[in-house]
C-alpha cells in the first residue's frame, strides 16, 4: 500500500512496537522458541499496536539480531556447561530456552562442538549438516567418541528421566543429535536455513517489483547486478541513469538538513506546505522495516558510501519505517520513504509522472 501521511499516532505506534519487541526479547518470552506461539502471538500483538505483521516481524527480528550479537561471546564462553547439560539429556530447545539464545545457533554450536567430520572444513560441514539433519547426523556413529554416550539416551529420554516431546515421525532409527537438531529448527522463529531462503527470496521478490514499476514508468535504470559486470563495487539496487526529482513528505523541522538533494520546484506543483521535492541518483531497496538502529547503525552508513559515489539517493522500506525525523538523512542526501515508491517523479524534462 501506499505510504501512510504522517500523524500524531505514528510516533506512538513505533514506540509500542519497540516496546513490545524488546521486552520480547529481553524476557525470552515463549514465541522464540515455539514458532506455532511465535505466528499466534505475532498476530494478536500486531492488531493491538496496529502495525502490520510482516512489519512487526522485521522489527522484532532487527532488535533481536542486536540482542543474539551481544550475547554470542557469552555462549561460547559458557560452551563446556551447555556440552555437559546436553550430555546428561536436556534437549537443545530447553538449553537455548535456559540461555535466551535461539534454538538453530545453540543447535548449530552443539553439533559444531561434538561432530567428528573427518577433516573436512568443519565451517562448511556444519552448515551442510544443519541443511540435512536427518541425512548427514543420523547415524550415532558421526559423533565423537567424547559425547558418545549421549546418544545412550536416546530420542526422548534424560538422565533424569524427564518428559521430551520428540517429533514422532523421526523416532525411528535416527541419532537423539538428529532428532534434537531436527526439533531445535522447526522450533525456531527467525533463524534457520528455511529463514534464510524466504529473506533471500522476499529480498528479490521487491528487487523485482522496484524494477518493474520503473519500467512502466519509463525511467532508465541500471540494477546492482549489471553495474557489478561493469565491475562497479558496491552499489545500490538502482542506479538511476539520470537524476530525477521525487516529492516526498517534508521532515518536520528538527530531522531536517539539506544537502545536494534539498528541494526543488515547490512552488511549480502547487501542493501544500507538507510536501518538497528530492532530487535522487539511485535507490536502494530495502525488505524490512525501518526501526532507528538498524537505519541509523547500518543503512544509513551504506546509503552514505552511495552518495560519495553517485550522488543524493532513496531508501525504500518495504515494510515501513520509524518516523523520519528518527531517522538520519546524511545532511539531506539520503531520502528514506516506506510501503513504496513516492507518488509522484519528476524527469529531467520537467514532465511529472504519477506512481
Amino acid at each position: 500500500g501506499k505510504a501512510p501521511k504522517p500523524n500524531g499516532d505514528e510516533g506512538q505506534k513505533y514506540d509500542a512496537a519497540e516496546a513490545w519487541c524488546r521486552e520480547v526479547v529481553k524476557s525470552g518470552h515463549e514465541l522464540l522458541f515455539d514458532a506455532k506461539v511465535f505466528y499466534r502471538e505475532l498476530a494478536s500483538s500486531s492488531v493491538d499496536i496496529g502495525l502490520p505483521l510482516e512489519s512487526l516481524h522485521s522489527f522484532l527480528r532487527n532488535i533481536h539480531i542486536i540482542h543474539v550479537k551481544k550475547s554470542a561471546h557469552v555462549l561460547r564462553g559458557d560452551m563446556r556447561r551447555h556440552l555437559r547439560d546436553y550430555r546428561k539429556g536436556k534437549s537443545i530447545r530447553d538449553i537455548a530456552r535456559t540461555i535466551n539464545y535461539p534454538p538453530y545457533m545453540v543447535a548449530r554450536l552443539i553439533v559444531e562442538n561434538i561432530v567428528n567430520f573427518d577433516g573436512l572444513n568443519s565451517r562448511k560441514a556444519v552448515t551442510e549438516a544443519m541443511r540435512d539433519p536427518e541425512g548427514k547426523l543420523g547415524n550415532p556413529l558421526v559423533v565423537s567418541s567424547e559425547f558418545r554416550d549421549s546418544e545412550a539416551l536416546g530420542p526422548g529420554k534424560s538422565i533424569e528421566g524427564e518428559a521430551r516431546t520428540i517429533p514422532s515421525s523421526h523416532q525411528k532409527k535416527a541419532s537423539r543429535l538428529s532428532v534434537e537438531v531436527i526439533d531445535a529448527i522447526s522450533s525456531d522463529p527467525l533463524y534457520g536455513p528455511r529463514q534464510d531462503r524466504d529473506r533471500h527470496a522476499v529480498g528479490l521478490e521487491y528487487e523485482i517489483i522496484l524494477e518493474q514499476a520503473l519500467s512502466s514508468l519509463k525511467i532508465p535504470f541500471e540494477t546492482e547486478a549489471q553495474l557489478r559486470i561493469k565491475g562497479t563495487a558496491r552499489t545500490p539496487d538502482i542506479l538511476l541513469s539520470c537524476p530525477v526529482g521525487v516529492r516526498i513528505h517534508k521532515r518536520s523541522p528538527m530531522g531536517r538538513s539539506h544537502g545536494a538533494g534539498s528541494p526543488i520546484l515547490q512552488e511549480s506543483f502547487g501542493e501544500d506546505d507538507s510536501y518538497e521535492w528530492k532530487v535522487v541518483c539511485w535507490i536502494d531497496s530495502k525488505a524490512l522495516f525501518g526501526d532507528v538502529q538498524t537505519h541509523n547503525v547500518s543503512v544509513l552508513p551504506q546509503a552514505e558510501t552511495y552518495v560519495h559515489r553517485f550522488g543524493p539517493g532513496l531508501v525504500l522500506y518495504w515494510f515501513g519505517h520509524a518516523p523520519l525525523d528518527r531517522l538520519g538523512d546524511g545532511h539531506g542526501d539520503v531520502v528514506v520513504t516506506g510501503w513504496n515508491l513516492p507518488d509522484f517523479f519528476m524527469l529531467p524534462t520537467g514532465q511529472i509522472i504519477k506512481t
